[in-house]
């Protein structure tokens, strides 16, 4: 059994073997779900990914998908949603 104690702050430290237990490492983040009254569960979300990281699970033949390419075609997609209708006009 592992004890902790909330400081003025807010802040816990989780003890080490619990740590290890559940690999959350320092700069893991944490999702607390309520379980019922006065009982909650933790987990330790997956590591954060860069959009890189993520689009190259996506790679065709290797290639992953040219970030600066979609970026600009999302980029001219909205200003055409945001234009008024010219054929209306």
């Amino acid at each position: 059994m592992n004890i902790a104690r909330i400081q003025a702050r807010g802040q816990v430290t989780i003890p080490q073997e619990i740590r290890e237990a559940c690999g959350a490492a320092p700069g893991a983040d944490l999702l607390f779900i309520e379980t019922g009254p006065d009982t909650f569960e933790c987990r330790v979300l997956p590591a954060r990914r860069t959009l890189a990281e993520v689009t190259a699970r996506y790679a065709a033949n290797g290639v992953a998908p040219d970030l600066a390419r979609l970026r600009e075609e999302l980029g001219a997609d909205l200003a055409c949603d945001r234009l008024p209708d010219q054929a209306h006009a």
